[in-house]
């Protein structure tokens, strides 16, 4: 085999090996729906009770309707970390495996929110989850009162220059396929490109481990959730690190810590996608609508501030990777084909015509014979030029 016939099976190999990466790398970064018959939302929650989580000493360090399993972890207002480490019936064990290390001083705001075209989306899945002591019952087909909270959050949102994107959306009954729902109004909300994805809910419980006063007033704390079985779970993690730390450097101890639960709640659509759980049952709407307020007008402060890109970003820059490699590549294969830098660099000029500056022209130069236009066009060129 000739030397020439060797470069150029080299170079279709290098442009089909590229062009290959880029399209795999395109088609990953799209998120696309659950395939049928596929659950995507995760774990279950109890029906008429919860859990109570201790610490190794017989501490309670938080209550949850949550399903729990050995492995879920907890992180507290004071970043230990803990893992559940037994379940037995309402109980469950958890130890300290120490503490998350400290992360980065946020920017004040991101310039995308200072301009006021930041979007940040909230919907619920658990759409008709309400509030015993306002609603009158833990459950309202069509109109639960967590609509509400969210509406709140939404308001405490634009207050602070963010643009809130609201869906009220209704994915009941509330069962276990409700998050295959619900993952249909995510992946259309995405489409609107926001910076931060809020599925907001409430816990169950009792209402004194989600309550605080704050300047005589009764409000609600959240605790944030994060799917622990998602691919983008550290992406999540780190910035329901950085929210938990915004609000309860404005609000100490409004967001009473994050779990980490069997699951993926959709999180794995968006690298900040979170779930919060605001109040409970037990505690009045309008304490659980107070705190989710408040949180809300923290949030513009830390979206912009974290290392996921807004959704499209990902497939913009996959886009310009195969255009990156496709040209490239042509230039490989020309090379090869040629097989000179010359006979590529006339193979080019032919093709857009002899007109123009050429490839290593001094610019200024006398014109070539033959292009009388060339002299009264060299300015024109220089400002096109970057």
């Amino acid at each position: 085999m000739n030397r020439g016939r060797i470069r150029r099976i080299i170079a279709v190999f290098i442009i089909v090996l590229a062009t290959g990466t880029g399209v795999y790398a395109y088609l990953n970064s799209k998120s696309a729906p659950a395939a049928a018959g596929q659950t995507i939302g995760g774990s279950d929650e109890r029906r008429g009770s919860y859990f109570t989580v201790l610490d190794e000493s017989g501490k309670t360090l938080f209550t949850t309707g949550h399903m729990l399993h050995v492995g879920d972890e907890f992180i507290s207002e004071d970043d230990t970390r803990y893992e559940v480490i037994r379940v037995d019936e309402d109980i469950a064990l958890a130890k300290a495996v120490g503490r998350m290390e400290a992360l980065p001083l946020l920017p004040v705001m991101g310039a995308q929110i200072e301009s006021g075209t930041g979007k940040v989306a909230i919907y619920h899945t658990h759409s008709s989850e309400s509030y015993v002591p306002s609603d009158g019952t833990e459950s309202r087909p069509g109109a639960g009162g967590i609509l509400d909270v969210g509406a709140s959050m939404a308001n405490g949102l634009k207050k602070r220059g963010a643009e809130p994107v609201h869906s009220t959306t209704s994915h009941e009954p509330h069962d276990a396929a409700a998050y295959d729902r619900s993952r249909r109004t995510a992946v259309k909300l995405l489409k609107e490109r926001p910076s931060a994805l809020f599925d907001v809910h409430r816990d169950a419980g009792p209402a004194e481990p989600y309550l605080k006063d704050l300047d005589g007033r009764e409000v609600a704390k959240a605790m944030i959730v994060v799917g622990r079985t998602n691919p983008k779970m550290n992406a999540n993690l780190d910035f329901a690190r950085r929210l938990k730390d915004a609000v309860n450097a404005e609000y100490p101890g409004l967001v009473k810590g994050i779990f980490l639960g069997k699951a993926d709640f959709n999180q794995d659509l968006f690298d900040r996608a979170l779930l919060l759980e605001v109040g409970t049952e037990k505690t009045s709407k309008e304490a659980a609508a107070a705190g989710a307020e408040l949180i809300g007008s923290v949030v513009p402060k830390v979206i912009g501030a974290t290392s996921g890109a807004p959704s499209g970003g990902a497939i913009g820059k996959s886009l310009g990777w195969i255009l990156g490699l496709a040209v490239a590549g042509t230039f490989i294969y020309l090379w090869v084909a040629t097989g000179s830098w010359e006979e590529m660099r006339a193979k080019i000029m032919g093709w857009f015509g002899s007109g123009g500056v050429r490839i290593g022209e001094r610019r200024g130069g006398p014109p070539d014979e033959g292009d009388p236009g060339s002299q009264d066009n060299t300015d024109d060129e220089d400002s096109s030029t970057t």
